[in-house]
């Protein structure tokens, strides 16, 4: 059960400091006032101040002998009494307690808590356990809501009852919405999940809460085929569509602790509710499984083939050196003495012997020129060959942005799977009106970075004609593609977690129009375009003349080379 501390709901700490007890609980002049004009004696001058005090720091009253020592001291000698005024003990059973406390309700602006705040707790509660499970997350909206409509804080036992009966509200109403969308054929396949076949001696719902292996290339065909018939098994997904992420979440995390008899006691509402989203979450972390399975294996090669170029390089240094060398010669004998037929004479002797071993070897060492390790990967990509077309012909990827050049190419490689030739056409052949023929190139290749594209069409020009790609150099460029448009949300997985769209993450313009209006009046900013960006300007502009300001004098802030320089 969550106490008060686990909560937004505001309590005495049992030992103030100094600073807290300056700002927070010294009377001002006019709480004085208000004192000394509403009381005659010491003791009840002093518990007024007392209850005002704390109520402006909780939100609510709290009895004499729940207030640490310090802060009763504190009030006291703020009110001129050296010594805490006898009679003050006993204040919590006087009946001037009770009238000062309308006073002080009155002297804040606060309304006693009853009826109308009561209402809004309940309704305050309701709204946030429709996409909250925690109490606690409850209770902190009530109270957020009860302190912006200057309403008393009710105890904290009243607000966790309350929190606690609009979740369970909430969830039988969307337990009810979940099971009228399931159709008979539904119930019955997520019904047959909680029996035990007979001779059997585990249920369909053991191998549904199965932890799937670690992702690897061999357990790859066992992760997908477990994904397949969860898939099979996963009848109620569109029932959760307008169901929060967060209390699918929770459904699925109840569903996971409890055991077959557990389940089968429950109402059949929750017991279909709570297996269907347990499926739900099992689906989309087989998903998540096999994307990182993937991303993990793309990385893997990328690291093997980086580390085949440092092995190259450090075996190849001497090749490196002796070009080095050769370039000297030519140097020299370019800067030699003598007529420019002399020089370039003496040039030529120096390549006529091996201008041809000069240029491959040239050629070798500037395709791994600048760390470019790529025409080491097909060394370390036909182990995971397999692997990675496999979880392409059983994962839908879908594009988040408008650029559709990937997605269309993985259905072109797909299409080509079984081909084994060097060089892939990436045209096709139609007939024009007047019966001639024209060559259409079928693929964007615009998602192909710089230092693949010579790998992947054999020529460094991206302005020619590109009729064909190399194969291999292609499927390697595309999967490395997909990992990195995996990793940065450019490409999505429908129905997985850590790979789904992250535009159904984002607020609705329905939600952004209701909430803007309270959004705005509480973070103190224009809801209006030109006002808030006025605003903008008007803070920058404030910033940059303070910052003016102090440049002479802050010895730690220096301009080099026209920039600013923070020691």
């Amino acid at each position: 059960m969550p106490s008060a501390s686990d909560s937004a709901y505001p309590r005495l700490k049992a030992n103030a400091s100094a600073t807290e007890l300056g700002e927070i609980y010294t009377p001002n002049i006019f709480e004085l006032v208000f004192a000394a004009e509403s009381t005659r004696k010491p003791a009840p001058q002093v518990g007024l101040l007392l209850l005002l005090k704390t109520f402006q720091r909780l939100g609510y009253f709290v009895r004499y002998a729940e207030i640490p020592a310090a802060i009763i001291s504190h009030i006291a000698r703020c009110a001129d009494y050296p010594d805490v005024p006898k009679g003050l003990d006993t204040y919590d059973a006087s009946a001037a307690r009770a009238r000062h406390m309308t006073l002080v309700r009155n002297f804040v602006g606060v309304t006693a808590y009853g009826y109308e705040a009561r209402k809004i707790v309940v309704d305050a509660s309701l709204q946030a356990a429709r996409t909250r499970d925690d109490l606690p997350d409850i209770i902190n909206v009530a109270l957020e809501e009860l302190a912006r409509q200057r309403y008393e804080l009710p105890g904290f036992s009243t607000l966790l009852k309350i929190a606690r009966a609009a979740r369970s509200r909430v969830n039988r109403e969307y337990q009810a919405r979940i099971c009228e969308t399931l159709d008979a054929t539904a119930k019955q396949k997520l019904l047959a999940i909680l029996t035990r076949p007979s001779g059997e001696p585990r249920s369909l719902w053991d191998k549904v809460k199965r932890e799937p292996k670690r992702p690897t290339v061999p357990s790859t065909k066992d992760l997908l085929d477990h994904l397949r018939w969860l898939h099979e098994q996963n009848v109620a997904a569109n029932a959760f569509a307008s169901i929060p992420n967060a209390k699918v979440k929770q459904f699925a995390a109840e569903a996971r602790s409890l055991d077959l008899a557990s389940l089968n006691d429950m109402p059949e509402r929750k017991r279909l509710t709570l297996v269907a989203a347990f499926i739900l979450r099992q689906v989309a972390q087989s998903l998540d499984d096999a994307a990182e399975m993937f991303i993990r294996q793309v990385q893997k090669m990328h690291n093997k083939a980086s580390d085949a170029l440092m092995l190259y390089r450090a075996a190849n240094a001497e090749r490196t050196d002796a070009l080095v060398a050769r370039l000297r010669e030519i140097a020299l004998a370019y800067k030699a003495e003598g007529t420019r037929e002399q020089r370039l004479a003496a040039i030529e002797m120096l390549l006529a012997a091996d201008a041809e071993d000069i240029l491959a070897l040239c050629d070798a060492h500037g395709a791994v020129a600048g760390n470019n390790y790529l025409s080491f990967l097909p060394s370390f990509y036909s182990g995971r060959r397999g692997a990675l077309f496999l979880f392409l012909e059983n994962i839908t990827l879908a594009s988040t942005t408008h650029d559709r050049s990937v997605t269309e190419a993985i259905a072109f490689l797909l299409r080509h799977k079984a081909t084994r030739s060097e060089w892939l056409s990436i045209t096709r052949e139609e007939t024009r009106k007047d019966g001639s023929s024209e060559e259409i190139v079928r693929l964007d290749l615009s998602f192909v970075p710089d230092k693949w594209w010579p790998l992947v069409v054999g020529n460094r020009d991206r302005d020619g004609s590109i009729i064909r790609v190399e194969r291999r150099h292609f499927e390697l460029c595309l999967f490395t593609q997909i990992m990195l448009e995996l990793k940065s949300g450019d490409l999505a997985i429908s129905g997985s977690g850590q790979f789904s769209d992250y535009r159904g993450q984002l607020v609705s313009e329905a939600e952004y129009e209701d909430g803007i209006a309270l959004y705005g009046k509480q973070a103190g900013i224009s809801i209006e375009g030109g006002a808030f960006t006025e605003q903008l300007r008007a803070q920058l502009g404030a910033a940059a003349s303070q910052a003016d300001k102090g440049f002479p004098d802050n010895e730690y802030l220096q301009i080099e080379n026209g920039e600013p320089v923070l020691k």
